[in-house]
């Protein structure tokens, strides 16, 4: 181990020299790294922005169960507790017609405030009703249908669950195809490395008869990896580092609508960032120790 950490700086100074030396392969190849790096980059914000907005239409999820009108005060609260008794509730929230009439006010402006007069209110008593599993708001919905006292529900319907179901098979789609671009990546490496052990492959047949360790022959080659990888991790780090903070400041951290809000830049690019250099790092590792290893006897 001590003589390994004293070779560090000379296989160090070999590797940098050696990739000096094949330099447009090694170019092209951390060119070729960075747009699978880009690619993985991109669709890995489109999956946290997603991840988001699913979220948020997750929280948004409520069923409004309205009261039939001819309800009293006695059959309202045997309806609240009937509520509360079944499966996958997390609250059970009373609403009268006026706060509801308020809240079209507020939201659509003066044209409802017509309705506010004596008598003139159409809406109904209701009972905002949240789950606990958003997959089962229509299962629950059907339920709170059913009971005597309850005029109607409503919670968005098959549209929402459409919604949330696409932007879920989106995640998942888009978490196959970042694996995808991370073994294309590996891929590269380990070709850019195999082709270079190919041209030293003398000098690795001399290292080997003058007794080298093959530690110390395939450590260069390892670190060759690592570095095409770093190199390959900074074109999209410093892309998504100046390019998303200028998407989020333009939308002012809203896509389409306030339902659809942006992950706030800060910390996620840190860890975006620091993900990109982790993975052109282990990329690199990997790919080289690929290549490396049908050439180097690691067993003497």
């Amino acid at each position: 181990m001590l003589l390994f950490l004293k070779s560090i700086p000379r296989l160090y100074r070999s590797a940098r020299k050696d990739l000096g030396r094949h330099f447009p392969m090694v170019f092209s190849s951390a060119l070729s790294i960075g747009v699978a790096l880009l690619i993985a980059m991109l669709l890995i914000v489109v999956a946290a922005n997603v991840n988001q907005f699913t979220n948020s239409i997750e929280e948004e999820l409520v069923i409004q169960a309205s009261i039939n009108p001819t309800a009293d005060e006695q059959t309202k609260t045997n309806l609240y507790h009937e509520i509360q008794s079944l499966d996958y509730i997390k609250n059970v929230r009373y609403s009268s017609k006026e706060n509801e009439l308020d809240q079209l006010i507020q939201e659509n402006g003066d044209i409802f405030s017509q309705y506010a007069q004596e008598g003139r209110n159409p809406l109904y008593d209701i009972y905002v009703v949240e789950v606990t599993d958003p997959a089962q708001i229509d299962q629950v919905s059907q339920q709170v249908e059913e009971l005597d006292g309850i005029q109607s529900v409503n919670y968005g319907g098959g549209s929402i669950q459409k919604l949330v179901s696409i932007f879920q098979g989106l995640r998942q789609y888009g978490s196959l195809f970042i694996v995808g671009m991370i073994l294309l990546a590996v891929f590269l490496i380990r070709n850019t490395i195999k082709m270079t052990i190919h041209v030293r492959k003398d000098e690795i047949a001399i290292m080997r008869q003058v007794g080298a360790y093959n530690w110390y022959i395939s450590t260069p080659f390892v670190i060759e990896g690592m570095m095409i990888g770093f190199w390959g991790a900074l074109i999209p780090s410093l892309l998504v580092g100046i390019g998303y903070p200028l998407l989020y400041q333009n939308l002012h951290g809203v896509f389409i609508s306030d339902l659809f809000t942006l992950v706030t830049p800060i910390p996620f690019l840190f860890w975006v960032i620091l993900g990109l250099f982790a993975l052109g790092l282990g990329i690199g590792m990997i790919g080289s120790y690929l290549a490396v290893r049908k050439y180097i006897r690691w067993i003497r």
